[in-house]
């Protein structure tokens, strides 16, 4: 579907078979703009929106069909419960065709479903987030959509409680069996909930697929940036075969899983920090040479929660004329910090497997707008 405003230009196309999908992308991607033509609050210059097999616009026929028709239970980032209705109450707002003896039952499947057993007469204020949240979930449930969408679900939520919600959100979803669209732009929300996800930017979807190939097979740069690839090397092809693809990085060599490229082309190389992995000295000998062994020194470090982050900076000769404060970007568990001693030994070896690379021919990223996938 297609929607030009005042200097902005809304150009997506997107489908998906699996029970949860994500549009992932940054503030003013387009992200809002697709969520409002699927939901029909706004309508596309051209295009088509369809819902498990029911067209609901068509825009060379003309059919635009409104949101009460639309059949989709909607969540807002702020869950908009009205502050002076019960937890039953808001529940049962959008039922009030149904007769008063399946209202109440319907009401009630909603409120176990939710797990808000208890709190039926409370009003939104003395709820907590995660409690509004399901009660918005069960009030959008109980119109018996056919697609559930969620707007930034967890923008309101503590950090600390976005694990368990997260999960909550799964549990509902999986029982009520109902396919869910979600919008966000926290990558930790996108992959934890995402069986498929659409990356979506400037207006443009930059690729569509399962969780893995967003992950750790990013179709372009951008999109490995988006998803958190902090190692993006630029290398060069030195040889392309059946058998392997070696490249040229600051002078040193990587081999990684062949590739039909040229000798001489620019590519990007692609390493998620928790692929790389460091080799203890002391096994060095008693085991097969390491993958892509690479030495260097550990030049800065940060506790995430119960992680280290390792900034590593190579000490061979062929880098010594770079000015980059460091090279990779290295992710461990603290327990694997201590473990390997670096808390106290800052020089070590690493290694990066031929599978954790992924290689990107760097001219298929210029120009590259749209592969909807």
């Amino acid at each position: 579907m297609r929607r030009r405003l005042d200097g902005f230009e809304l150009d997506v196309a997107f489908q998906a078979d699996e029970g949860r999908v994500v549009l992932f992308g940054p503030s003013g991607a387009g992200k809002s703009l697709t969520l409002q033509a699927i939901t029909g609050v706004m309508r596309p210059d051209a295009g088509r929106v369809e819902v498990n097999g029911r067209l609901l616009f068509d825009g060379a026929s003309g059919l635009n069909l409104p949101p009460q028709e639309r059949r989709m239970g909607y969540v807002p980032q702020s869950y908009a419960l009205f502050p002076h209705l019960t937890v039953q109450q808001n529940v049962a707002y959008g039922i009030q065709r149904l007769d008063a003896a399946r209202r109440r039952a319907l009401v009630q499947d909603m409120v176990e479903l939710a797990g808000l057993q208890g709190l039926e007469r409370r009003r939104p204020h003395e709820l907590s987030g995660g409690q509004q949240q399901r009660v918005a979930l069960a009030r959008a449930l109980a119109s018996r959509p056919e697609l559930l969408v969620l707007d930034e679900p967890f923008s309101n939520i503590d950090t600390g409680l976005r694990g368990t919600l997260r999960r909550e959100l799964l549990d509902l979803q999986a029982r009520s069996g109902i396919a869910t669209l979600v919008v966000t732009h926290d990558l930790d929300d996108a992959f934890f909930l995402g069986s498929r996800i659409v990356v979506i930017d400037r207006g443009r979807v930059l690729q569509a697929g399962s969780r893995e190939d967003i992950f750790y097979r990013p179709a372009t740069r951008r999109v490995a940036e988006f998803v958190g690839t902090r190692n993006i090397l630029r290398a060069t092809v030195l040889e392309s075969t059946s058998q392997r693809l070696l490249l040229d990085w600051q002078g040193r060599l990587l081999e990684a899983d062949p590739l039909p490229l040229s000798q001489g082309q620019e590519v990007d190389v692609c390493i998620r920090p928790t692929q790389v992995m460091i080799v203890r000295s002391d096994r060095l000998p008693h085991l097969p040479p390491p993958e892509n062994p690479l030495c260097g020194t550990i030049v800065g470090e940060a506790l995430q929660a119960e992680a280290y982050v390792l900034r590593f900076r190579l000490t061979d000769p062929a880098t010594t004329g770079r000015t980059a404060p460091y090279d990779l970007e290295i992710e461990l568990p603290d327990y694997v910090y201590f473990r390997l001693g670096l808390n106290q030994k800052k020089d070590a070896t690493i290694s990066i497997h031929r599978s954790s690379m992924h290689v990107i021919p760097v001219a298929e990223v210029v120009g590259a707008r749209c592969c909807p996938g």
